[in-house]
Protein backbone atom coordinates (compact mmCIF):
# COMPACT_ATOMS: atom_id res chain seq x y z
CA UNK A 1 0.00 0.00 0.00
CA UNK A 2 1.20 3.70 -1.39
CA UNK A 3 1.79 5.66 1.84
CA UNK A 4 0.31 9.23 1.89
CA UNK A 5 2.25 11.71 -0.29
CA UNK A 6 3.07 15.27 1.61
CA UNK A 7 1.78 18.65 -0.10
CA UNK A 8 3.78 18.85 -3.18
CA UNK A 9 5.25 15.88 -3.07
CA UNK A 10 5.19 13.43 -5.96
CA UNK A 11 5.40 10.04 -5.74
CA UNK A 12 8.37 7.90 -6.94
CA UNK A 13 6.77 6.46 -9.80
CA UNK A 14 6.07 9.92 -11.50
CA UNK A 15 9.59 11.31 -10.56
CA UNK A 16 10.80 8.51 -12.34
CA UNK A 17 8.90 9.02 -15.35
CA UNK A 18 9.85 12.56 -15.43
CA UNK A 19 13.85 11.54 -15.17
CA UNK A 20 13.36 8.98 -17.78
CA UNK A 21 11.78 11.42 -20.02
CA UNK A 22 14.30 14.42 -19.60
CA UNK A 23 17.01 11.44 -20.26
CA UNK A 24 15.60 11.14 -23.55
CA UNK A 25 15.61 14.35 -24.58
CA UNK A 26 19.24 14.58 -23.87
CA UNK A 27 19.40 13.19 -27.32
CA UNK A 28 17.09 15.91 -29.17
CA UNK A 29 17.12 19.05 -27.59
CA UNK A 30 18.86 19.30 -24.70
CA UNK A 31 22.99 19.05 -25.52
CA UNK A 32 24.51 21.33 -22.25
CA UNK A 33 25.91 19.64 -19.24
CA UNK A 34 24.23 19.47 -15.78
CA UNK A 35 26.39 19.37 -12.68
CA UNK A 36 25.16 18.85 -9.01
CA UNK A 37 22.95 21.73 -8.04
CA UNK A 38 22.40 22.02 -4.19
CA UNK A 39 20.87 24.83 -1.82
CA UNK A 40 21.90 24.83 1.50
CA UNK A 41 19.96 25.22 4.17
CA UNK A 42 21.84 28.68 5.18
CA UNK A 43 21.16 29.62 1.51
CA UNK A 44 17.58 29.03 2.32
CA UNK A 45 17.19 30.63 5.73
CA UNK A 46 18.98 33.78 4.08
CA UNK A 47 16.53 34.21 0.93
CA UNK A 48 13.35 33.05 3.00
CA UNK A 49 14.18 35.05 5.96
CA UNK A 50 11.40 35.12 8.80
CA UNK A 51 8.84 35.41 6.79
CA UNK A 52 9.35 32.54 4.96
CA UNK A 53 9.66 33.86 1.25
CA UNK A 54 9.56 31.61 -1.69
CA UNK A 55 12.21 31.40 -3.76
CA UNK A 56 12.82 31.83 -7.34
CA UNK A 57 15.34 29.62 -9.33
CA UNK A 58 17.13 31.49 -12.69
CA UNK A 59 19.01 29.35 -14.65
CA UNK A 60 22.08 30.09 -16.45
CA UNK A 61 24.74 28.75 -18.85
CA UNK A 62 28.35 28.89 -18.36
CA UNK A 63 31.45 27.40 -20.19
CA UNK A 64 32.12 24.01 -19.48
CA UNK A 65 35.85 23.44 -18.62
CA UNK A 66 37.68 26.34 -20.46
CA UNK A 67 35.50 24.11 -23.30
CA UNK A 68 33.20 25.77 -26.28
CA UNK A 69 30.98 22.89 -24.16
CA UNK A 70 28.22 24.83 -22.10
CA UNK A 71 26.65 23.79 -18.43
CA UNK A 72 23.69 24.57 -16.78
CA UNK A 73 23.80 26.59 -13.39
CA UNK A 74 21.05 28.21 -11.38
CA UNK A 75 21.19 31.02 -9.16
CA UNK A 76 18.50 31.75 -6.53
CA UNK A 77 17.24 35.04 -5.25
CA UNK A 78 14.01 35.66 -2.89
CA UNK A 79 10.42 36.37 -4.13
CA UNK A 80 7.96 38.09 -2.31
CA UNK A 81 4.18 38.08 -2.81
CA UNK A 82 2.54 41.59 -4.08
CA UNK A 83 -0.35 42.62 -2.47
CA UNK A 84 -3.48 40.09 -2.17
CA UNK A 85 -3.07 38.44 -5.08
CA UNK A 86 -0.51 35.59 -6.42
CA UNK A 87 2.09 37.92 -8.25
CA UNK A 88 5.62 37.46 -7.00
CA UNK A 89 8.01 40.07 -7.02
CA UNK A 90 12.20 39.20 -6.76
CA UNK A 91 14.48 41.09 -4.70
CA UNK A 92 17.38 42.09 -6.88
CA UNK A 93 19.78 40.90 -3.93
CA UNK A 94 20.81 38.82 -2.11
CA UNK A 95 21.48 36.05 -5.26
CA UNK A 96 23.32 33.47 -4.67
CA UNK A 97 24.63 30.59 -7.17
CA UNK A 98 23.63 27.17 -6.39
CA UNK A 99 26.71 24.83 -6.43
CA UNK A 100 27.99 22.20 -4.05
CA UNK A 101 28.95 24.64 -2.17
CA UNK A 102 26.51 27.95 -2.59
CA UNK A 103 27.93 31.14 -3.77
CA UNK A 104 26.97 34.81 -2.62
CA UNK A 105 26.60 36.52 -6.14
CA UNK A 106 25.29 39.92 -4.66
CA UNK A 107 28.62 42.06 -6.11
CA UNK A 108 28.29 40.11 -9.46
CA UNK A 109 24.80 40.53 -10.70
CA UNK A 110 26.32 41.52 -14.07
CA UNK A 111 27.76 38.07 -14.51
CA UNK A 112 24.68 36.32 -13.45
CA UNK A 113 22.08 38.40 -15.89
CA UNK A 114 24.70 37.41 -18.34
CA UNK A 115 24.58 33.51 -17.61
CA UNK A 116 20.56 34.40 -17.86
CA UNK A 117 20.96 35.68 -21.28
CA UNK A 118 22.92 33.43 -22.69
CA UNK A 119 20.57 30.18 -21.37
CA UNK A 120 17.28 32.25 -22.96
CA UNK A 121 19.98 32.30 -26.07
CA UNK A 122 19.99 28.44 -25.94
CA UNK A 123 16.36 28.41 -24.61
CA UNK A 124 15.35 30.26 -28.25
CA UNK A 125 18.03 28.50 -30.70
CA UNK A 126 20.80 31.21 -31.39
CA UNK A 127 23.54 29.57 -30.10
CA UNK A 128 22.78 26.50 -32.13
CA UNK A 129 20.83 27.58 -35.09
CA UNK A 130 22.54 24.17 -37.29
CA UNK A 131 20.59 21.85 -34.41
CA UNK A 132 17.28 21.31 -36.15
CA UNK A 133 15.46 20.72 -32.97
CA UNK A 134 16.74 23.63 -31.12
CA UNK A 135 14.02 26.10 -31.77
CA UNK A 136 11.46 23.28 -29.96
CA UNK A 137 12.98 24.05 -26.61
CA UNK A 138 11.16 27.58 -26.42
CA UNK A 139 8.22 24.71 -25.55
CA UNK A 140 9.75 22.66 -23.25
CA UNK A 141 12.26 24.46 -21.02
CA UNK A 142 11.09 27.40 -18.43
CA UNK A 143 13.07 30.71 -17.82
CA UNK A 144 12.77 30.07 -14.07
CA UNK A 145 10.90 28.41 -10.87
CA UNK A 146 9.12 29.63 -7.95
CA UNK A 147 9.59 27.23 -5.59
CA UNK A 148 7.16 26.45 -2.82
CA UNK A 149 7.34 27.33 1.05
CA UNK A 150 6.13 23.93 1.91
CA UNK A 151 8.73 21.60 0.46
CA UNK A 152 11.40 24.02 1.56
CA UNK A 153 9.77 24.03 4.83
CA UNK A 154 9.24 20.62 4.86
CA UNK A 155 13.25 19.70 4.34
CA UNK A 156 15.12 22.30 5.74
CA UNK A 157 12.60 22.63 8.87
CA UNK A 158 10.98 19.11 9.67
CA UNK A 159 13.25 16.93 8.36
CA UNK A 160 16.64 19.36 9.76
CA UNK A 161 18.48 18.66 6.98
CA UNK A 162 21.45 20.65 5.81
CA UNK A 163 21.04 20.62 2.21
CA UNK A 164 18.68 19.29 -0.92
CA UNK A 165 19.67 18.44 -4.41
CA UNK A 166 17.40 20.49 -7.28
CA UNK A 167 17.51 17.27 -10.40
CA UNK A 168 15.27 18.10 -13.61
CA UNK A 169 12.83 15.91 -15.02
CA UNK A 170 10.28 16.44 -17.63
CA UNK A 171 6.22 15.55 -17.80
CA UNK A 172 5.13 14.49 -21.31
CA UNK A 173 1.26 16.12 -20.98
CA UNK A 174 -1.00 15.69 -23.34
CA UNK A 175 -2.58 19.38 -23.93
CA UNK A 176 -6.24 20.28 -25.68
CA UNK A 177 -6.27 22.24 -28.45
CA UNK A 178 -9.65 23.57 -30.14
CA UNK A 179 -9.76 23.85 -33.30
CA UNK A 180 -12.97 26.10 -35.70
CA UNK A 181 -12.42 24.02 -38.32
CA UNK A 182 -13.74 20.01 -38.13
CA UNK A 183 -11.36 17.82 -40.21
CA UNK A 184 -11.56 14.12 -39.93
CA UNK A 185 -7.57 13.52 -40.46
CA UNK A 186 -6.01 16.57 -39.82
CA UNK A 187 -2.16 17.19 -40.77
CA UNK A 188 0.55 17.92 -38.66
CA UNK A 189 1.64 21.10 -40.09
CA UNK A 190 -1.94 22.54 -40.77
CA UNK A 191 -2.16 26.04 -40.08
CA UNK A 192 -5.26 26.33 -38.99
CA UNK A 193 -6.45 28.58 -36.02
CA UNK A 194 -6.38 26.58 -32.68
CA UNK A 195 -7.19 27.42 -29.05
CA UNK A 196 -6.04 26.12 -25.89
CA UNK A 197 -7.48 27.56 -23.09
CA UNK A 198 -6.69 24.40 -20.82
CA UNK A 199 -3.11 24.59 -20.21
CA UNK A 200 -1.66 24.54 -16.66
CA UNK A 201 -0.81 27.89 -15.63
CA UNK A 202 3.02 27.78 -13.98
CA UNK A 203 3.63 31.04 -11.70
CA UNK A 204 4.55 34.12 -13.78
CA UNK A 205 8.13 34.94 -13.77
CA UNK A 206 8.47 39.23 -12.41
CA UNK A 207 8.44 41.32 -15.25
CA UNK A 208 10.21 44.12 -13.09
CA UNK A 209 13.06 42.16 -12.26
CA UNK A 210 16.52 42.74 -13.87
CA UNK A 211 17.28 38.67 -14.09
CA UNK A 212 13.76 38.58 -16.45
CA UNK A 213 14.81 41.27 -18.88
CA UNK A 214 14.86 40.40 -22.98
CA UNK A 215 18.95 39.19 -23.90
Amino acid sequence: MTSKLKRDQISPERANNWRKSFKEEAELTFNIDVPQIVLQKETYKILAGENENQLRIYLGLEPFDNSSQLKLCAFAVSAFLLGSGDVYVDYETPVYKLEKENVDFSMKTDEVIKSIRRYRSWLSGELDPENRAAHFRKFIYPNAYLLTKFELHDIFNIQNRNEAQIEFGISKTMNIMISPDVVEHREVEDQSVVFNNGGLCPPICDEGSIYNGSP
